[in-house]
């Protein structure tokens, strides 16, 4: 790919992030989840960078030079003050009073749960790593459960809630289960 391909769908990327932004309130958004940057570059340049880069499959370190440190990306993600589930079910909400708009009235919605396993089979230093039981499988894993809420009007699925479970094991007889936030 050329350098003036790549220019040009970063453009494409600019533009459409800017017409998602005014669509959903974005900058609304962020303050109600208290994502919030107090000097240097705005948070919606920020986020802007950052999902321009994932969707062009890179990781921060193998990201294009930006006018920002990539320290001041990871800065904000891990500020401690952010809500980001607050900001996936404000933005759910606002996506979904959108989508409503295209679908059919007699369409049925729904709110779906998933937990979905990941397995972490070879890792032994992983944080709350645990034992998880696969259902399909009928056997334990090392892994987290993943479990999300989701609205879906037959075609879309859009999430509006998720949490990590790890299951600890406080005593040898009790599990306790923790959600992470």
């Amino acid at each position: 790919m050329s350098i003036s391909n790549i220019h040009h769908s970063s453009t494409d990327f600019h533009y459409s992030f800017k017409h998602f932004s005014k669509l959903v309130h974005l900058p609304a958004i962020l303050r109600r989840s208290n994502v919030l940057k107090t000097k240097g570059v705005s948070v919606l340049i920020l986020l802007e960078w950052l999902l321009d880069t994932v969707f062009q499959r890179y990781s921060i370190f193998r990201a294009l030079p930006a006018k920002f440190s990539k320290r001041t990306v990871r800065n904000c993600l891990n500020d401690p003050r952010t809500n980001w589930q607050r900001l996936v079910v404000i933005l759910a909400v606002h996506l979904i009073q959108y989508v409503q708009h295209f679908t059919d009235a007699r369409r049925r919605q729904a709110l779906i749960i998933d937990d979905s396993l990941f397995k972490r089979e070879f890792s032994k230093k992983t944080e709350l790593l645990s034992r998880v039981f696969d259902h399909d499988k009928q056997v334990y894993f090392k892994g987290f459960r993943a479990l999300t809420l989701g609205w879906s009007d037959g075609n879309t699925f859009l999430p509006v809630h998720f949490a990590l479970i790890v299951f600890s094991q406080t005593t040898k007889s009790a599990r306790t289960l923790q959600i992470f936030r």
